[in-house]
């Protein structure tokens, strides 16, 4: 994307930031698409999840004029800005399918990136927001960005890789200065050590895990009625999803109870 590109972008969504007043909640979704995704149809009921969620929050126009949504895929041979930060009524959820690697750390990069310059558009319009938010979902452990071995296999992400310390400075960064929330949900049973869960959460009780792979698309209308909760609060630093308090079907489980019980 040129900068006369990026720069008609910023002016788009300053402009259609005009017609719709009051706080804002940025959410963007990290989603993964890698292969593995296509075990049990997960990544069909990803795709009727992120369906659901865009609906229900359509369906309550006082949430729809407060909350902005992105989404990140990563896997699939690409990592992208799926959907770009926009009004949700204007917004188009595309399919996705499930391929390749998981490359995590470039996914965070681009939703910091999103997150970020959403940040300084609400700041240059005088629009106050809630804390910005950051979900991470994922069915299996990362892989390095860049590699395959030579079967075109991803590399195993390790905690002493450029790459994650690299990404990592950069979260703790954004996390510290903006306030992020950031939610990792592991999909499944596949993901056996939760270090990079942990790593890129904000806290530790928002390492979260759905043991069962139906609950995706119940996790989402979980998320809808969080959401909507958080949109109707007055702005403050304090404020974030809370998915465990608002989970009344047992959804998704803390980590940290996992290794307790």
């Amino acid at each position: 994307m040129s900068l006369m590109q990026k720069l008609e972008r910023i002016q788009k969504k300053k402009t259609n930031l005009r017609d719709r007043l009051g706080a804002k909640l940025p959410i963007c979704i990290l989603v993964d698409t890698s292969s593995s995704m296509n075990a049990h149809d997960n990544i069909t009921r990803l795709n009727e999840g992120l369906g659901i969620y865009r609906q229900q929050l359509l369906d309550d126009p006082k949430t729809c004029d407060h909350i902005e949504i992105a989404i990140v895929e990563f896997g699939n041979g690409d990592t992208r800005l799926a959907v770009d930060f926009a009004d949700l009524r204007e917004q188009h959820f595309p399919v996705f399918y499930a391929d390749g690697i998981t490359p995590l750390c470039e996914a965070i990069e681009k939703g910091i990136e999103a997150l970020d310059e959403q940040l300084s558009i609400y700041s240059s319009e005088g629009i106050i927001c809630h804390p910005p938010h950051m979900i991470i979902m994922t069915d299996g452990d990362p892989t390095l960005s860049d590699r395959v071995d030579e079967e075109g296999y991803g590399i195993p992400l390790q905690n002493t890789d450029q790459e994650f310390l690299d990404t990592f400075k950069k979260f703790n960064r954004f996390k510290e200065d903006k306030g992020l929330v950031s939610i990792t949900i592991s999909i499944g049973d596949n993901i056996e050590n939760s270090f990079f869960l942990e790593q890129f959460a904000s806290s530790p009780e928002n390492v979260l895990k759905m043991a069962d792979k139906e609950n995706i698309v119940e996790f989402f209308k979980l998320l809808s009625r969080s959401t909507s909760v958080l949109t109707r609060g007055v702005p403050n630093p304090g404020n974030k999803l809370d998915l465990v308090s608002d989970d009344s079907k047992g959804v998704v489980s803390p980590w940290n109870q996992i290794r307790r019980s």
